[in-house]
């Protein structure tokens, strides 16, 4: 045999293992961008503090059913003026429909998609059972406005969401 003869020829099919290569590229470049997403966009949690609420879940629900017990009746709006801004406005009656003087009231605006948007207004009354304070958001879009009432007789919470802005 000539010594040309006895270099090595590759096998036929030597290429069929490279033809797996790109599949598994574009697999990993695809899970290498989902991982990325997953990682910066929104996480789904809407407390700092889901521990601690958890085990103080059954406090919560006897507030809640010491809440519905009281009878109260509250509403809330926020009534848009102009830009971003409006009203928020909030009445407080007992039971048998009499105003709830001397609350201490308080709505958060809280965005249900973003953090760090929050704002936080103490709404002062106007008359009796009757709250208001000029509220900016800082974005247009959907809120949701968390009140809550701290009067002598109970404490009322409650979220209404609106929508800011157009």
């Amino acid at each position: 045999m000539p010594a040309s003869a006895a270099v090595s020829r590759r096998q036929p099919g030597w290429y069929i293992p490279w033809l797996f290569l790109p599949p598994f590229l574009v697999m990993l470049t695809a899970n290498g961008l989902l991982i990325h997403y997953a990682l910066s966009s929104f996480s789904g949690l809407t407390s700092q503090h889901a521990s601690a609420e958890g085990a103080n879940y059954n406090a919560a629900l006897a507030a809640a059913r010491a809440q519905a017990e009281r009878g109260w009746r509250v509403s809330l709006t926020f009534s848009p003026t102009q830009g971003l801004g409006g009203a928020v406005e909030a009445t407080l009656l007992d039971r048998d429909g009499r105003p709830l003087t001397g609350a201490d009231v308080t709505v958060s605006f809280i965005r249900p998609t973003a953090a760090g948007a929050d704002q936080a207004y103490t709404l002062a009354e106007t008359g009796p059972g009757r709250y208001r304070a000029d509220a900016t958001p800082r974005l247009p879009g959907v809120w949701d406005l968390r009140l809550i009432a701290r009067h002598p007789a109970g404490t009322w919470q409650m979220i209404e969401r609106v929508k800011v802005g157009g």
